[in-house]
């Protein structure tokens, strides 16, 4: 069978015709909001029930979307521009006490809006919930392996790596189906980040990628000068060196212009530079830009590949999942990948300059753009 053809749920488990979907969102980062928005694409608003947190829950009913606010299951904590397995692990000590409660509110939730099925995207709990329940539960994500997180740390981190990887791949094996928001192999960016336990892999779907726009109806943003670049950084405190860095580098390349999206406030910008603290969208940016600088994110991969964009990917120092993510991109010449150490202003220049005076990045981000639209992974999903 095709990795494009639909495949349909065949399990115990059924979806109750007319019965509305409950997506259960992470707001860690943008890409589970953009996702989120993807599939309510697809329903009739009153089809449709979110249920999240903090930032995601805002974007989600300024789009005007029947939503639920929810705990957040897990606080990420990073130092110093890296992301910090061990002061998250303290941080969320109590993950286990107040875990039962958070399944129980997804439970409340699922019934006062009368679900039928479940969808859970970076979620645990919505995954117990609908297996308490009864329900059909299908599981959004681009990462199924989670050991690789923990390896590389202290031997206490690495015995709790290894418990909880455990943990996560019984939760993906008691869904349904497990969709990978993702070009098919070989062309897959979160391919180092997939699990080969047995279990998992034969729920897998490779659905294509989930962005929430047409390409061909976007519109761009007007340019404001011939030599145009996007960064887009968000807003961990531990990413605000990047920003120096970026900017610094901007200060020397006065024949580009760089809006940058961050919530910073940053004085004394160049003149070639501004940054924008809150915009609701950033996506008409991205299609104007020549290239996009930004972290490794899952999502934002997914929506640079199908603008047909080349960029430069500074993954999250230590975070496993991103640096996977910015290797795969590099190896497929969508972009060329900075790790923080190298991360200087004189690096910087030299890879805008590279990016910009090889075709093969452009013509190669143009090819993923032409199968994203060949695959239409929001319909198949």
């Amino acid at each position: 069978m095709s990795l494009f053809n639909p495949q349909i749920i065949t399990k115990r488990k059924k979806f109750v015709p007319g019965n509305k979907v409950y997506l259960s969102l992470s707001s860690e980062g943008l890409g589970h909001s953009s996702r989120g928005l993807a599939i309510a694409r697809e329903f009739q608003k009153d089809e449709i029930v979110m249920g999240t947190y903090n930032y995601a829950l805002k974007r989600l009913t300024d789009n005007g979307y029947n939503c639920v606010a929810l705990p957040q299951e897990l606080e990420l904590i990073g130092t110093k521009g890296s992301f910090d397995v061990r002061k998250t692990i303290i941080k969320n000590h109590t993950w286990a006490l107040t875990f039962n409660n958070i399944i129980n509110e997804e439970m409340e939730a699922i019934r006062q809006h009368n679900a039928g099925c479940v969808v859970a995207d970076g979620r645990l709990t919505p995954v117990m919930a609908a297996d308490r329940l009864g329900l059909p539960c299908i599981v959004i994500t681009n990462q199924s392996a989670f050991y690789p997180f923990f390896e590389k740390d202290t031997a206490l981190i690495r015995v709790f790596g290894k418990s909880f990887d455990w943990i996560m791949k019984t939760w993906l094996s008691s869904a349904e189906e497990i969709l990978i928001p993702d070009f098919p192999p070989p062309h897959t960016i979160s391919i180092y980040n997939l699990s080969k336990n047995f279990r998992v892999m034969k729920r897998t779907r490779f659905v294509g990628p989930l962005v929430s726009f047409d390409t061909d109806e976007l519109k761009a943003a007007e340019r404001p000068a011939d030599k145009y670049i996007v960064v887009a950084l968000g807003g961990h405190a531990y990413r605000r060196p990047l920003l120096d860095t970026i900017i610094e580098a901007a200060r020397q390349l006065k024949d580009y212009y760089f809006d940058v999206f961050a919530n910073f406030d940053v004085p004394n910008l160049p003149d070639n530079v501004i940054v924008h603290q809150s915009v609701p969208t950033i996506l008409h940016y991205l299609k104007a830009a020549d290239i996009v600088i930004t972290q490794g994110g899952h999502s934002t991969a997914m929506e640079l590949m199908t603008l047909g964009k080349p960029s430069i990917i500074i993954p999250d120092y230590k975070q496993i999942e991103q640096e996977n993510n910015a290797l795969r991109m590099h190896e497929l010449k969508t972009s060329i990948r900075i790790e923080k150490p190298d991360f200087t202003p004189e690096r910087v220049i030299e890879t805008i300059k590279m990016i910009m005076s090889d075709s093969v990045y452009l013509e190669k981000a143009q090819y993923y753009s032409r199968l994203a639209r060949e695959i239409q992974g929001r319909k198949r999903a």
